[in-house]
């Protein structure tokens, strides 16, 4: 029976072109090694390889319609532009941009492997943009002290090839854990080569010399990759993250201002243990939302945004309470319990919106006439992770009754916003 041994010892170095090596590491694993330095493990102990960043293919959509929109709120400090869920865009210049979310199930897109992807378009004039997501602490502490592989795949769908920063940032000693600072100390330049800088306690963490990054190159702080129009292009580095690192930040940003019509398509973003380039796998779609219902929950449908005045047909009742528990011009005559479609990472702040009608209040459906109800909030203290306590007071008529039906929609946020 014929064998092969090998010596325990470090990574040996290959330079020739397209050629590699197999060697036995010094942590009792047999590896391989290419050309480029990048070494991946024969045989893993534990699961690898696995996405820490959610909604990694843009395809969960709850805060978005899926056409080409403005981005609500979007900022030139803040991550206040949220897009696909656990995603946010910042800009240089704060209007005139929109968010798309494409769907290729009818015609693949060559080079995609997942269904969807995102795309930032200027609709009027050139701006930077940079997209990002912040990572808990709880999913990427057991990362401290080890390499990760950090990757995305791009497409300048409009306008000329440019210059894009691929990065880590990571929520230092100093930070509180889960809790991110301001995320930019000040409205992103528009000049071109001057970066965004961070806010106190996010520090950057620069990619490792080697092994070399695909499809671009390292730098001092970023790697630097060039989009290229109408193609899409994986580009990754590897970073090693500090053992003080409380949490991580994936970020990916314009390097220039661009041209008035720009878009700019990415895709397939991804965190992975190791310095293995990992393919890109979508998560079931039931696992992906659950993920991203901890950051963001909603009453609404999946395809409908939250809003007041949203027919019972469009939008469904939201949450029905009890029915009324009191009569006309009662306070606290209806009360609501709100339950989370799941645990939320934290107690989020809760929005309410008016089913039917305008506003933030109660809708009576049931009894003569239906009707807004009056004064209506959140119970104090009620909100836990779980959900929250809704009271109202009852409209002051007479078509009030014990007994009569009523409904509130409502949106929970937990995401990283500041």
């Amino acid at each position: 029976m014929s064998k092969i041994i090998l010596t325990k010892g470090i990574a040996p170095e290959v330079t020739d072109s397209n050629k590699g090596a197999i060697f036995f590491d010094v942590d009792n694993r047999v590896k391989q090694i290419d050309q480029n330095g990048v070494i991946s493990s024969l045989n893993v102990n534990g699961l690898r390889g696995y996405n820490i960043l959610h909604n990694g293919g843009f395809r969960v959509l709850q805060r978005q319609v899926p056409a080409s929109t403005s981005i609500p709120a979007v900022s030139t400090t803040t991550r206040a532009g949220q897009i696909a869920d656990r995603w946010a865009i910042t800009t240089s210049v704060a209007t005139n941009l929109n968010f798309q979310q494409v769907d290729t199930a009818g015609t693949q897109d060559t080079g995609l492997t997942a269904r969807y992807y995102g795309s930032s378009i200027a609709s009027t004039a050139g701006k930077k943009i940079m997209l990002s997501q912040a990572v808990l602490s709880s999913d990427m502490s057991h990362l401290r002290g080890k390499k990760v592989r950090v990757s995305i795949k791009h497409n300048q769908k409009v306008g000329s090839g440019q210059t894009y920063y691929l990065g880590l940032l990571e929520l230092a000693q100093g930070g509180t854990v889960d809790v991110l600072p301001a995320f930019l100390t000040g409205a992103w330049s528009t000049t071109t080569g001057v970066d965004p800088t961070f806010g106190a306690f996010l520090h950057i963490i620069p990619p490792d010399a080697l092994p070399t990054g695909e499809n671009g190159t390292v730098g001092k702080n970023w790697l630097t990759v060039t989009s290229v129009a109408t193609t899409w292009t994986r580009s990754s580095a590897v970073f090693t993250v500090p053992f003080s690192a409380k949490n991580l930040v994936f970020v990916f940003f314009s390097d220039a201002t661009g041209g008035s019509t720009d878009n700019i398509s990415f895709s397939e973003a991804q965190i992975t243990e190791g310095t293995e380039i990992v393919d890109y796998v979508e998560l079931p779609f039931t696992y992906e939302l659950t993920q991203c219902q901890r950051f963001f929950s909603k009453s609404f449908p999946y395809a409908i945004l939250p809003a007041a005045s949203v027919s019972v047909a469009n939008g469904g009742y939201g949450s029905a309470g009890p029915m009324l528990i009191a009569g006309n011009a009662t306070a606290l005559g209806t009360q609501i319990p709100v339950m989370f479609p799941v645990r939320m990472w934290k107690a989020p702040a809760v929005t309410l919106y008016t089913p039917v009608g305008a506003g933030a209040v109660v809708y009576r459906h049931t009894g003569t006439t239906p009707a807004i109800q009056g004064t209506t909030a959140v119970v104090a203290s009620s909100t836990t992770d779980r959900g929250c306590l809704v009271s109202s007071t009852n409209e002051a008529t007479a078509n009030t009754a014990v007994g009569n039906w009523c409904s509130v929609h409502w949106k929970a946020e937990a995401d990283f916003i500041l």
